[in-house]
């Protein structure tokens, strides 16, 4: 058998003993850091909720305002449509040839070309 030297702590020197691995602190977690970790991630899960429904909510009223708008803008395109097919009518048109002081055509005469004019 071999002898051989080891330093201890005291740096005094044994002969013949082996080396004692030093021993290391582990630092333990004990039940106030776990809690304090388990109540910080609620908390960031509570902020993290409210600030989703509120964007859900911003985003509902956005909603409900173009939706509003697409209404009103449909209802303006019928009442358009209705104007439109009012001044086309052909009461309209005699009623402003007469504010215009304008006169119905007499003697219509038609020109006749020969031939297919319009084909060509």
């Amino acid at each position: 058998m071999s002898q051989f030297a080891a330093i201890s702590h005291s740096n005094s020197v044994v002969f013949g003993g082996r080396k004692k691995a030093a021993k290391t602190t582990q630092t333990k977690t004990g039940r106030i850091t776990w809690s304090f970790l388990l109540v910080s991630l609620i908390c960031a899960a509570g902020v993290f909720y409210i600030f989703e429904v509120n964007n859900a909510a911003t985003q509902g009223y956005k909603i409900q305002s173009l939706e509003k708008q697409a209404q009103e803008l449909s209802d303006s395109n019928e009442k358009l449509k209705i104007k439109e097919a009012e001044l086309r009518s052909m009461y309209n048109i005699e009623e402003k040839t007469k504010d215009l002081n304008m006169t119905a055509p007499k003697d219509v005469s038609y020109l006749t070309l020969p031939g297919n004019v319009a084909m060509k």
